[in-house]
């Protein structure tokens, strides 16, 4: 477990550090200085992970070496869709068979778009990094490429949300299709981001969450039927997945109270809607526990807006809420080792075991 408490630790000094000197140093600067270097420490773990780390590598590891073999035409006949992960898969032993250098390949083209995302948007890194540990996207990143891959897409797409250029981002919507069939769920973060849900028209929501959580199964069951080859995966299940609903609606219910609404630009608006949508998405994870992953493309945006609606508080209550974010993030990482050692473990995250070490 000592790398991911190194991983944890190395931000949470450097935010101590740069924060001392924050007359010489600007905020934005000294935000992507320590967004960096978590994902910098977090892409070395990731490169220089053992196979075991992460339980689907095996898997993907196999298809990279089915693939070498195959031609592109034979990658098209083979498989029936998400042809642009096993194309780059042939694109990639172009170059190298190497498995080791495969998986470090992989992990810089899932971790780096959501490294530039957070680097650049983030208000307040340590909140933000404790906030994306908790969450499915960071586990993701050990274990399922294709969907990081996705979500990576999804994230370099945010530019073209926040400026309106519908075509670019429908692009990049077909481009994160064809890594895992699921981002189609994300064409909907488009419309809801321009939406102004404002406290009046949230109480408008309320019936609207209500009815859905209502009839969640029947309508999780109608969304299914676009994933026909998953049909067996997506069968109604119990599974008790409450306590990240209940975080969605802690932050929902912040995020609208908290704020002075003079104060709200365009983004954090934005941002709060798609945390409106990540958390009527998060009620389908309680029909089926793979139903969750359709969720990823909303929440990999949740950790950029706690810290938005911290900053755009009153005057008379910014001080507090700074020292509320503060706790957050150490509830949060506290939550996370706590998880990591008593938790089910499921994608076998931990402990963490790196290339030189016995399986």
């Amino acid at each position: 477990m000592l790398p991911y408490y190194l991983m944890v630790a190395w931000p949470t000094a450097l935010t101590l550090l740069l924060g001392k000197r924050s007359d010489e140093i600007k905020e934005r600067n000294k935000n992507k200085i320590i967004m960096w270097n978590f994902f910098a420490f977090l892409l070395v773990l990731l490169m220089l992970r053992h196979e075991s780390v992460g339980v689907d590598i095996v898997i993907y590891l196999l298809r990279f070496e089915e693939n070498q073999g195959l031609s592109f035409k034979e990658i098209f006949t083979r498989y029936e869709s998400e042809y642009g992960y096993y194309i780059l898969n042939k694109i990639i032993s172009f170059f190298t068979t190497n498995e080791k250098i495969f998986v470090g390949i992989m992990a810089v083209l899932c971790t780096l778009p959501v490294a530039k995302l957070y680097a650049k948007e983030t208000e307040m890194p340590l909140l933000t990094i404790s906030i994306f540990l908790i969450g499915s996207n960071f586990d993701m990143l050990f274990s399922g490429f294709r969907q990081a891959l996705a979500f990576g897409i999804i994230a370099s797409s945010y530019k073209f949300i926040k400026e309106k250029k519908l075509i670019p981002f429908l692009l990049m919507i077909i481009l994160a299709i064809l890594f895992h069939k699921s981002a189609i769920v994300a064409i909907i973060i488009y419309p809801f981001y321009h939406m102004n849900i404002t406290r009046p028209k949230m109480l408008v929501m309320i019936p609207i969450v209500g009815v859905i959580f209502a009839f969640k199964n029947q309508i999780f069951e109608y969304m299914a039927d676009f994933f026909e080859e998953y049909s067996e995966r997506y069968e109604l299940e119990e599974t008790g997945a409450y306590l990240m609903i209940v975080l969605f609606a802690l932050f929902l219910l912040f995020a609208y109270l908290a704020p002075d609404d003079d104060k709200l630009d365009k983004e954090t608006v934005g941002l709060r809607n798609i945390m409106l949508l990540a958390f009527i998405f998060q009620i389908f994870a309680l029909t089926n526990s793979v139903a969750m992953r359709m969720n990823y493309y909303n929440t990999l945006f949740v950790p950029l807006l706690v810290p938005k609606i911290i900053n755009r508080s009153s005057e008379e209550n910014k001080h507090i809420y700074q020292w509320v974010g503060g706790i957050m993030a150490a509830f949060f990482i506290f939550y996370y080792f706590y998880r990591a050692h008593t938790g089910e473990d499921i994608l076998q995250l931990y402990p963490y075991k790196s290339i030189w070490d016995k399986a």
